[in-house]
């Protein structure tokens, strides 16, 4: 990683590396244009294997040129984090935290998102990329961070509640499914200094 050179204008370049409870070694780090295919592959399988994501399987149709220019604009936003988990190579999950919105009014709020293929559940990386996206709300001075979850997905609810997610609010029928069937979600916020409301 020593010899890793940034495109002009990009931010540092990220990567850290874990040791799992299986003894497999996840790599998170930051997404380059050339893992364009890669990630699309991952979102893909994705939104295939959960109804708790937002999009229906066959919604995610970005080109790998599109990708690339995603990426490029996402790693360079200095307003957030995007970040891949990689296992032998390959991009099995990924997360994004970033402002609310950049005005004044809103720069102690983050909202974030993760999504881990199903064969890499029950790992811990969604843990991982948790806290990473913790760590990144701490280095900017953010206080809260806000997320959506599906009121069904016991398995992250159970999680965001672990890291000191609270449930402040439900929207019924947040989601419509193509079978015409709906989903609630759970609005969760973790607060991360002081300012936890009474």
């Amino acid at each position: 990683m020593g010899n890793h050179h940034n495109n002009e204008g990009s931010k540092e370049f990220y990567r850290k590396e874990y040791l799992l409870n299986d003894g497999q070694q996840l790599i998170i780090r930051t997404p380059e244009p050339g893992d364009a295919e890669g990630l699309i592959d991952q979102m893909q399988a994705a939104d295939r294997e959960t109804k708790f994501l937002a999009r229906e399987s066959d919604e995610f149709n970005f080109t790998v040129e599109q990708e690339r220019e995603f990426i490029k604009n996402r790693t360079a936003d200095e307003d957030g984090r995007f970040l891949i988990g990689e296992l032998d190579g390959r991009i099995i999950a990924n997360c994004s935290v970033g402002l609310v919105q950049n005005k004044k009014r809103y720069l102690h709020r983050a909202e974030m998102g993760i999504a881990v293929v199903k064969d890499c559940w029950n790992k811990g990386i969604g843990k991982k990329l948790m806290q990473e996206c913790i760590n990144w709300c701490k280095e900017k001075g953010v206080e809260q961070l806000e997320l959506e979850v599906v009121t069904q997905n016991n398995r992250a609810v159970s999680m965001y509640k672990n890291f000191g997610f609270e449930i402040y609010g439900t929207k019924k029928h947040a989601l419509k499914y193509s079978d015409g069937t709906y989903a609630d979600e759970y609005y969760m916020i973790l607060f991360l200094d002081s300012t936890k409301p009474e």
